[in-house]
């Protein structure tokens, strides 16, 4: 079974957390995916977009609104400085980042190509834009089973 990946936009980490592979149908603003870690995606994409390394972004990021149980659910929210460049990234930035992400090494497991990734990263930039002009924050789920 693939895993799910759902993107959305929430007003806090309450109605956040109450979001999941159960309950898909909570009206926010949302895109989903198959396929990769989103955990280690948006940290990925951070250090894309700035040159920083993966482990001084991970840090502090992402900030988990639902931890990992042994359910493989897991809920958290990608952090204001990723959401604001992707809320600023143009199609043409986007689609940079994308074929970078898709060409790292640490995306063997995952099955993303760079088609995948363009499309993956202008949905969730269109959030993210969704998110700042709204003043909420961008969340994702996502369930490995």
């Amino acid at each position: 079974m693939p895993i799910t990946v759902e993107f959305f936009v929430a007003p806090d980490d309450v109605t956040a957390a109450g979001t999941g592979p159960r309950y898909r149908d909570h009206g926010l603003p949302a895109v989903v995916f198959e396929g990769f870690f989103p955990d280690e995606a948006v940290l990925e994409w951070e250090s894309l977009f700035t040159g920083k390394p993966i482990n001084r972004i991970a840090e502090s990021e992402p900030r988990m609104v639902v931890p990992m149980a042994n359910d493989g659910f897991e809920v958290f929210e990608v952090g204001p400085p990723l959401r604001t460049l992707l809320a600023g990234a143009g199609a043409l930035r986007l689609g940079e980042i994308a074929d970078r992400w898709a060409a790292l090494e640490s995306r063997a497991d995952d099955e993303v190509s760079s088609e995948e990734a363009a499309g993956i990263l202008e949905a969730v930039g269109a959030l993210a834009r969704e998110a700042v002009r709204a003043g909420r924050g961008l969340y994702c789920w996502y369930f490995a089973p």
